[in-house]
Protein backbone atom coordinates (compact mmCIF):
# COMPACT_ATOMS: atom_id res chain seq x y z
CA UNK A 1 0.00 0.00 0.00
CA UNK A 2 2.72 2.58 0.80
CA UNK A 3 4.18 1.90 -2.62
CA UNK A 4 0.87 2.68 -4.30
CA UNK A 5 0.59 6.00 -2.45
CA UNK A 6 4.05 6.98 -3.62
CA UNK A 7 3.01 6.53 -7.25
CA UNK A 8 -0.26 8.45 -6.86
CA UNK A 9 1.10 11.49 -5.02
CA UNK A 10 3.50 12.67 -7.75
CA UNK A 11 0.73 12.44 -10.34
CA UNK A 12 -1.52 14.61 -8.18
CA UNK A 13 1.25 17.13 -7.72
CA UNK A 14 1.97 17.22 -11.44
CA UNK A 15 -1.73 17.77 -12.13
CA UNK A 16 -1.81 20.66 -9.64
CA UNK A 17 1.22 22.18 -11.34
CA UNK A 18 -0.37 21.85 -14.76
CA UNK A 19 -3.51 23.58 -13.47
CA UNK A 20 -1.36 26.32 -11.97
CA UNK A 21 0.46 26.89 -15.26
CA UNK A 22 -2.81 27.02 -17.18
CA UNK A 23 -4.25 29.51 -14.74
CA UNK A 24 -1.10 31.62 -14.95
CA UNK A 25 -1.23 31.59 -18.73
CA UNK A 26 -4.89 32.57 -18.67
CA UNK A 27 -4.20 35.51 -16.38
CA UNK A 28 -1.22 36.60 -18.47
CA UNK A 29 -3.33 36.55 -21.64
CA UNK A 30 -6.09 38.53 -19.96
CA UNK A 31 -3.54 41.05 -18.71
CA UNK A 32 -2.01 41.36 -22.19
CA UNK A 33 -5.41 42.08 -23.75
CA UNK A 34 -6.22 44.71 -21.14
CA UNK A 35 -2.82 46.38 -21.52
CA UNK A 36 -3.25 46.44 -25.30
CA UNK A 37 -6.67 48.06 -24.97
CA UNK A 38 -5.41 50.72 -22.57
CA UNK A 39 -2.47 51.48 -24.85
CA UNK A 40 -4.59 51.84 -27.99
CA UNK A 41 -7.30 53.87 -26.28
CA UNK A 42 -4.74 56.29 -24.92
CA UNK A 43 -3.95 57.31 -28.50
CA UNK A 44 -7.34 56.95 -30.20
CA UNK A 45 -10.94 57.64 -29.15
CA UNK A 46 -12.65 54.67 -27.54
CA UNK A 47 -15.15 54.32 -30.38
CA UNK A 48 -12.42 54.10 -33.00
CA UNK A 49 -10.63 51.19 -31.36
CA UNK A 50 -12.04 47.89 -32.56
CA UNK A 51 -11.76 44.54 -30.85
CA UNK A 52 -9.73 43.38 -33.86
CA UNK A 53 -7.22 46.18 -33.20
CA UNK A 54 -6.88 45.13 -29.58
CA UNK A 55 -6.30 41.51 -30.58
CA UNK A 56 -3.59 42.48 -33.06
CA UNK A 57 -1.84 44.61 -30.44
CA UNK A 58 -2.10 41.81 -27.86
CA UNK A 59 -1.09 39.17 -30.42
CA UNK A 60 -4.13 36.97 -29.76
CA UNK A 61 -6.92 35.60 -31.94
CA UNK A 62 -10.27 37.40 -31.96
CA UNK A 63 -11.88 34.35 -30.39
CA UNK A 64 -9.42 34.55 -27.51
CA UNK A 65 -10.71 38.02 -26.63
CA UNK A 66 -14.22 36.66 -26.14
CA UNK A 67 -12.93 33.88 -23.91
CA UNK A 68 -11.92 36.58 -21.44
CA UNK A 69 -14.32 39.46 -22.09
CA UNK A 70 -17.99 39.55 -23.05
CA UNK A 71 -17.49 42.73 -25.08
CA UNK A 72 -15.26 45.79 -25.27
CA UNK A 73 -17.08 47.54 -22.46
CA UNK A 74 -16.36 44.63 -20.11
CA UNK A 75 -12.77 45.89 -20.04
CA UNK A 76 -13.95 48.34 -17.35
CA UNK A 77 -14.70 45.50 -14.98
CA UNK A 78 -11.36 43.88 -15.76
CA UNK A 79 -9.61 47.16 -15.07
CA UNK A 80 -11.43 47.40 -11.73
CA UNK A 81 -10.24 43.93 -10.79
CA UNK A 82 -6.71 44.85 -11.78
CA UNK A 83 -6.82 47.95 -9.60
CA UNK A 84 -8.31 45.86 -6.77
CA UNK A 85 -5.30 43.55 -6.91
CA UNK A 86 -2.96 46.54 -6.76
CA UNK A 87 -4.89 47.99 -3.81
CA UNK A 88 -4.80 44.69 -1.93
CA UNK A 89 -1.04 44.42 -2.39
CA UNK A 90 -0.40 47.96 -1.18
CA UNK A 91 -2.71 47.78 1.82
CA UNK A 92 -1.18 44.53 3.02
CA UNK A 93 2.07 46.21 4.04
CA UNK A 94 0.95 49.67 5.17
CA UNK A 95 0.23 48.99 8.88
CA UNK A 96 -2.83 51.27 8.87
CA UNK A 97 -6.00 50.93 10.92
CA UNK A 98 -9.25 50.02 9.15
CA UNK A 99 -10.44 53.60 8.54
CA UNK A 100 -7.05 54.60 7.17
CA UNK A 101 -6.98 51.55 4.91
CA UNK A 102 -10.35 52.47 3.39
CA UNK A 103 -9.13 56.02 2.83
CA UNK A 104 -5.96 54.71 1.19
CA UNK A 105 -8.06 52.36 -0.94
CA UNK A 106 -10.21 55.21 -2.26
CA UNK A 107 -7.16 57.38 -2.94
CA UNK A 108 -5.60 54.63 -5.05
CA UNK A 109 -8.83 54.02 -6.96
CA UNK A 110 -9.39 57.69 -7.73
CA UNK A 111 -5.78 58.03 -8.88
CA UNK A 112 -5.98 54.98 -11.15
CA UNK A 113 -9.31 55.99 -12.67
CA UNK A 114 -8.06 59.56 -13.03
CA UNK A 115 -5.10 58.33 -15.07
CA UNK A 116 -7.47 56.77 -17.60
CA UNK A 117 -10.51 58.99 -16.95
CA UNK A 118 -11.35 59.66 -20.60
CA UNK A 119 -11.23 55.97 -21.46
CA UNK A 120 -13.10 54.88 -18.34
CA UNK A 121 -15.82 57.45 -18.89
CA UNK A 122 -16.46 56.21 -22.42
CA UNK A 123 -16.52 52.60 -21.29
CA UNK A 124 -19.01 53.33 -18.50
CA UNK A 125 -21.21 55.31 -20.90
CA UNK A 126 -21.25 52.38 -23.31
CA UNK A 127 -22.09 49.96 -20.54
CA UNK A 128 -25.06 51.92 -19.25
CA UNK A 129 -26.37 52.67 -22.75
CA UNK A 130 -26.72 49.02 -23.80
CA UNK A 131 -29.45 46.95 -22.10
CA UNK A 132 -27.49 43.73 -22.53
CA UNK A 133 -24.29 45.04 -21.02
CA UNK A 134 -25.70 47.70 -18.72
CA UNK A 135 -26.50 45.08 -16.13
CA UNK A 136 -22.86 44.06 -16.15
CA UNK A 137 -21.81 47.38 -14.66
CA UNK A 138 -24.21 46.80 -11.78
CA UNK A 139 -22.24 43.67 -10.92
CA UNK A 140 -19.91 45.56 -8.62
CA UNK A 141 -16.27 44.53 -8.56
CA UNK A 142 -15.91 41.29 -6.66
CA UNK A 143 -12.28 42.13 -5.95
CA UNK A 144 -13.16 45.48 -4.40
CA UNK A 145 -16.01 43.94 -2.42
CA UNK A 146 -13.65 41.35 -1.00
CA UNK A 147 -11.09 43.96 0.04
CA UNK A 148 -13.66 46.21 1.73
CA UNK A 149 -15.24 43.22 3.49
CA UNK A 150 -11.85 42.17 4.85
CA UNK A 151 -11.02 45.68 6.06
CA UNK A 152 -14.40 46.02 7.78
CA UNK A 153 -14.02 42.61 9.42
CA UNK A 154 -10.55 43.57 10.68
CA UNK A 155 -11.95 46.84 12.03
CA UNK A 156 -14.65 44.94 13.88
CA UNK A 157 -12.12 42.57 15.43
CA UNK A 158 -10.03 45.48 16.67
CA UNK A 159 -13.07 47.26 18.12
CA UNK A 160 -12.77 50.18 15.70
CA UNK A 161 -16.01 49.32 13.90
CA UNK A 162 -19.35 48.16 15.22
CA UNK A 163 -19.93 44.43 14.97
CA UNK A 164 -23.68 44.92 14.48
CA UNK A 165 -23.29 45.12 10.70
CA UNK A 166 -22.22 42.19 8.55
CA UNK A 167 -18.93 42.99 6.76
CA UNK A 168 -20.35 41.84 3.41
CA UNK A 169 -23.41 44.11 3.84
CA UNK A 170 -21.23 47.08 4.70
CA UNK A 171 -18.95 46.42 1.72
CA UNK A 172 -21.86 46.09 -0.69
CA UNK A 173 -23.38 49.36 0.55
CA UNK A 174 -20.15 51.30 0.04
CA UNK A 175 -19.10 49.79 -3.28
CA UNK A 176 -22.61 50.05 -4.75
CA UNK A 177 -22.72 53.73 -3.78
CA UNK A 178 -19.36 54.34 -5.44
CA UNK A 179 -20.62 52.47 -8.47
CA UNK A 180 -23.63 54.78 -8.73
CA UNK A 181 -21.36 57.81 -8.42
CA UNK A 182 -19.21 56.49 -11.27
CA UNK A 183 -22.29 56.36 -13.49
CA UNK A 184 -23.19 59.96 -12.57
CA UNK A 185 -19.60 61.03 -13.28
CA UNK A 186 -19.66 59.32 -16.69
CA UNK A 187 -22.80 61.25 -17.62
CA UNK A 188 -21.62 64.66 -16.41
CA UNK A 189 -17.85 64.46 -16.83
CA UNK A 190 -17.39 66.46 -13.62
CA UNK A 191 -14.34 64.67 -12.23
CA UNK A 192 -13.74 67.06 -9.32
CA UNK A 193 -17.30 66.79 -8.06
CA UNK A 194 -17.31 63.00 -8.48
CA UNK A 195 -14.10 62.65 -6.45
CA UNK A 196 -15.54 64.80 -3.67
CA UNK A 197 -18.75 62.74 -3.71
CA UNK A 198 -16.70 59.57 -3.28
CA UNK A 199 -14.95 61.03 -0.23
CA UNK A 200 -18.24 62.24 1.26
CA UNK A 201 -19.71 58.77 0.80
CA UNK A 202 -16.75 57.21 2.59
CA UNK A 203 -17.08 59.74 5.41
CA UNK A 204 -20.76 58.87 5.80
CA UNK A 205 -19.90 55.18 5.71
CA UNK A 206 -17.17 55.42 8.34
CA UNK A 207 -19.30 57.46 10.72
CA UNK A 208 -22.02 54.85 10.44
CA UNK A 209 -19.62 51.98 11.04
CA UNK A 210 -17.69 53.28 14.02
CA UNK A 211 -18.36 51.35 17.19
CA UNK A 212 -21.53 52.59 18.91
CA UNK A 213 -25.05 51.44 19.66
CA UNK A 214 -26.99 50.62 16.53
CA UNK A 215 -30.45 51.89 15.59
CA UNK A 216 -33.28 50.50 17.66
CA UNK A 217 -35.32 47.93 15.79
CA UNK A 218 -39.15 47.97 15.81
Amino acid sequence: MPGSYETVEPRRGAWDNRMSRRERKKLETRRRILDAALKLMADKPYGQVKIEDICVEADVANATFFLHFRNKAALALAYNEDVAAKVEEQLASDGLNASERLQALLKIYLTEWGTHRHLMRQIVLELISQPASGATFNEVSSGLLGIVSTVVRDGQKSGEFSSKIEPETAALALVAAWNALAITWARTGDTKRAAEAHWQTLDLFLNGLRARDGLSRP
